[in-house]
C-alpha cells in the first residue's frame, strides 16, 4: 500500500502477507498420501506507456496459492489483495493511502496479504490461504518523481473469485517465523524466529487486532536498533537503514498469515511496521515502537 511511499512521507512530514511418503502399502498396510502442492499462479506486470497490466486470473480454487508477481515494468510494483463488505469500492478506500495524514482505515475493507513490494525485472513469490469468496486486487505502488500516480489510477487493480473445490493446499511449514503481536495500546512488537542468510521462507503472522505488515530493512554498518528507534521518534538525520534493499511485505488483517521467500544476507535487520491503526494515529513505529531486531548468520 504505497509503503515507500509513506516512508518518504515520514521523513518529511510529521506523523505519519513434508511430504509423508508411505510405502507402496503392503499386505494390510496402509499408503500415507502426499499432501496437495499450493497451486501456483503468475502474474507478469506490463507497461505500455503510462499504463500497467496485471494478468491477475478471474478464478482460483481455494486452498494455498503460490502467487508469483514477474514485474516487467520499470517501476515497483505489487498486489494487494483485499475484501471489500458489500456496497464498499477500491475507490471509496484510495482516498485513504493518498493521504500523509494519518486517517482512520475503513472497517469495511479486509486485508489478506499478497506479494509485496516487487523491484523492477525480478520476480517475488508468496503463498497465500485462500478461501472461497470474491476479492479486489491493486498495486499502489508508484515512481519516486513528484506527481506520480499510483499503478492502481493507471489500470493495475481488479477483482477476482475463489471458488469450485479446494485444492487441499496448506501452507507450508518453514523454520522462519515473525508474528505481529500487540501487549498493549503502545507496545506492539515482532516475534522472529529461524532467521537464515540466503533464500528461505519465512511465514510471517498477524496475531494483533490491527492490519500489520513487515518491513525487513538490513541495519546500516554500525547501527544499533536504539539509533533506529530515534531515528524514527525524532525524523532527523540520515537513515539507520537500507529502505532501497528492504523485504516488504504485502498487509495482513488480523489473524491471518502466509509464507514469503526472501533473500537475505548476513547482519541485522531492522522489522519495522510502518501501518496505523484503523482508528487512525501514527504509524505503529512511532505509536507503538513496533521495531524489533534480529540477526541473520
Amino acid at each position: 500500500m504505497r509503503i515507500r511511499g509513506r516512508v518518504l512521507a515520514l521523513l518529511t512530514a510529521p506523523a505519519l502477507l513434508l511430504a509423508a511418503c508411505g510405502g507402496d502399502g503392503g499386505d494390510g498396510g496402509t499408503q500415507a498420501t502426499a499432501p496437495p502442492q499450493p497451486a501456483k499462479v503468475t502474474v507478469t506486470a506490463t507497461a505500455s506507456g503510462k499504463q500497467v497490466t496485471f494478468n491477475v486470473p478471474a478464478q482460483l480454487k481455494p486452498g494455498a496459492t503460490q502467487l508469483e508477481l514477474v514485474n516487467n515494468t520499470k517501476e515497483p510494483a505489487e498486489i494487494q489483495i483485499v475484501q471489500l463488505d458489500d456496497g464498499h469500492t477500491l475507490a471509496e478506500f484510495y482516498p485513504v493511502i493518498e493521504t500523509q495524514e494519518p486517517v482512520p482505515i475503513p472497517t469495511w475493507l479486509h486485508a489478506f496479504g499478497g506479494v509485496g513490494e516487487t523491484s523492477p525485472g525480478e520476480t517475488r513469490s508468496v503463498v497465500v490461504d485462500l478461501k472461497a469468496g470474491k476479492y479486489a486486487w491493486f498495486s499502489g505502488t508508484a515512481p519516486e518523481q513528484e506527481g506520480a500516480q499510483p499503478q492502481y489510477k493507471r489500470g493495475a487493480e481488479g477483482s477476482f473469485e475463489v471458488t469450485g473445490d479446494a485444492s487441499g493446499a496448506q501452507l507450508p511449514a518453514t523454520p522462519a517465523q515473525v508474528t505481529a503481536k500487540e501487549l498493549g495500546p503502545t507496545n506492539y512488537r515482532f516475534e522472529a524466529t529461524g532467521f537464515k542468510a540466503g533464500t528461505s521462507q519465512i511465514t510471517f503472522t498477524n496475531g494483533g487486532a490491527q492490519l500489520h505488515h513487515l518491513v525487513m530493512a538490513k541495519m546500516n554498518q554500525g547501527a544499533t536498533l536504539d539509533k533506529v528507534v530515534e531515528f524514527f521518534s525524532t525524523e532527523k538525520g540520515p537513515p539507520p537503514v537500507d529502505f532501497d534493499s528492504s523485504e516488504i511485505t504485502a498487509v495482513v488483517d488480523r489473524g491471518g498469515k502466509q509464507v514469503e521467500t526472501v533473500e537475505l544476507k548476513p547482519g541485522s535487520y531492522a522489522l519495522l511496521c510502518f501501518l496505523t491503526d484503523r482508528a487512525g494515529g501514527p504509524p505503529h513505529v512511532i505509536k507503538a515502537k513496533m521495531i524489533q531486531e534480529v540477526k541473520v548468520a
